[in-house]
């Protein structure tokens, strides 16, 4: 697995999109939890999961609480790169 480091906002919304969990991507606001916009419990897992895979990161269980905007995700993800 590839760690990638400095993560932008537009590759993490990338994988939204390739994961089709939000229909209109363009409109995600980086700063309001993905649960608002749209995206379930099971959704929000699999976006995780597709994180994890594509930019080589772990993302414990205990950690996910803090990880409900695109912005939380970007930071996080460009902590553990």
């Amino acid at each position: 697995m590839l760690k990638v480091k400095n993560i932008t906002q537009e590759q993490i919304i990338d994988v939204i999109r390739k994961a089709k969990i939000i229909k209109d991507v363009d409109a995600i606001r980086d700063n309001e939890p993905l649960t608002e916009q749209g995206v379930d419990s099971l959704d929000f897992s699999t976006l995780l999961f597709n994180i994890e895979e594509e930019f080589g990161v772990e993302i414990p269980d205990e950690d996910i609480d803090d990880l409900q905007t695109v912005a939380q995700i970007v930071s996080y993800v460009n902590s553990k790169a």
